[in-house]
């Protein structure tokens, strides 16, 4: 378990855990056997109650439980499909962009949800209007690397290169 940059403890990449009791209905192991719930509760709180922008490696040593790379490759399976979902019903031109704009827009919202994507208004609007420089200049998040945020504007201009 981790906090993301949003500040909510999350796991594997990206897995939103919404509070104790739900940590306590995962799966987690401690040293190849199963964790209790009483156990992954007192992990949740630890990790609750740590300061927020660490690395998600930093957050290890306050923790015993850990899941499997299956479950995690199921979350992630999971959370990816949900949000494909979210995002096609939020964004009535989902369909219409292109595909490294698909990217950009899902990487944007699995960080910051669909909600917190909504919050820049100048970049949904030069995806709209099929502004992919405008929309690369727009996609800057506080808060993640600049590698990553170079990442998802170079999903736009690649978008330039598809479209003309």
């Amino acid at each position: 378990m981790y906090r993301c940059t949003g500040g909510e403890v999350t796991v594997g990449i990206g897995h939103a855990i919404p509070g104790a009791a739900d940590a306590a209905r995962m799966p987690w192991e401690i040293a190849g056997r199963a964790a209790s719930a009483s156990e992954a509760q007192t992990d949740f709180g630890k990790v609750a109650a740590a300061p927020i922008g660490q690395l998600a490696t930093n957050y290890a040593a306050l923790t015993q439980c850990r899941l499997s790379d299956e479950h995690i490759r199921g979350l992630v399976e999971a959370d990816v499909q949900t949000f494909e979902t979210r995002l096609a019903a939020s964004f009535p031109k989902w369909s219409a962009y292109p595909e490294p704009v698909q990217e950009a827009l899902f990487d944007m919202a699995f960080n910051l949800g669909i909600g917190g994507l909504k919050k820049f208004v100048k970049l949904l609007q030069a995806v709209d209007a099929g502004n992919w420089e405008t929309a690369a200049q727009e996609s800057h998040r506080q808060g993640i690397g600049q590698q990553r945020n170079d990442a998802t504007a170079d999903l736009f201009r690649q978008a330039m290169d598809k479209t003309g």
